[in-house]
């Protein structure tokens, strides 16, 4: 009778200690939830902004741009594709309607400088696909001495083949503006395309190229303005 008294004893413990113990899986999710929660606190808008993360900033450009009037044009090449390209560059700078475009550069102080390189990519393509199909039929034949049992068959198979292969071609212009007395390079760019929709690779660098110029000698007016409006009383 005592033995029974305390193994209940014993029991009524082990149900106590069972029932005051939180669950193992209820603990393991309590602890996912707050990980959870740390996560999406992190991730708010409380976070600094990483210094890495800032614009670029652009380069300043030449103040000496503004002295550039009078233009003079080196060959961009004795090839053909050099003279095209300056034909570009010149056709291009006349109707900036900005400078005086000269080939004598004995009237000139700044000269324009230039090359090109082409490179032409050929890309093939294949495709093939088959198909195949089987018919057979079978035949019995019977006369007084014997029978005969045979099978007629008959297939039929067909096979195409695509191929296509394209050619891609990019072009790479470099500009340069020198002052031809110091020799100093004032401004270089340099511009690589693979075509525009209404240009070929050569004609869109070009015209790319040029338009970075004038973009660059507006950037060096803005910087004057600004400077001269910082040294008024």
């Amino acid at each position: 009778m005592n033995r029974k008294k305390h193994a209940l004893t014993y029991m009524d413990r082990q149900g106590l200690v069972s029932a005051l113990s939180p669950p193992r899986r209820n603990l393991a999710g309590a602890v996912l939830v707050g990980a959870f929660l740390l996560l999406a606190g992190s991730g708010s808008g409380q976070e600094k902004p990483n210094g890495n993360d800032s614009p670029a900033v652009e380069a300043a450009a030449d103040p000496r741009l503004l002295n550039v009037k009078r233009i003079c044009f080196e060959n961009f090449g004795d090839d053909l594709l050099g003279k095209q390209v300056k034909e570009m560059v010149i056709a291009g700078l006349f109707d900036a309607k900005r400078f005086s475009l000269t080939e004598n550069c004995e009237h000139a102080d700044y000269i324009m400088k230039g090359s090109v390189t082409q490179r032409t990519e050929h890309v093939s393509r294949s495709e093939s696909e088959g198909i195949s199909a089987g018919r057979e039929a079978a035949g019995a034949s019977a006369s007084s001495s014997s029978v005969s049992v045979g099978a007629v068959g008959g297939s039929l198979s067909a096979h195409e083949s695509l191929s296509s292969s394209q050619t891609k071609e990019y072009a790479v212009v470099t500009l340069r503006v020198v002052d031809k007395n110091a020799g100093d390079i004032l401004w270089a760019f340099s511009q690589e395309s693979s075509g525009a929709k209404t240009k070929g690779a050569i004609g869109d660098a070009a015209e790319r190229a040029v338009r970075r110029f004038l973009r660059d000698l507006e950037r060096a007016e803005k910087q004057s303005r600004k400077q001269e409006k910082r040294n008024l009383p």
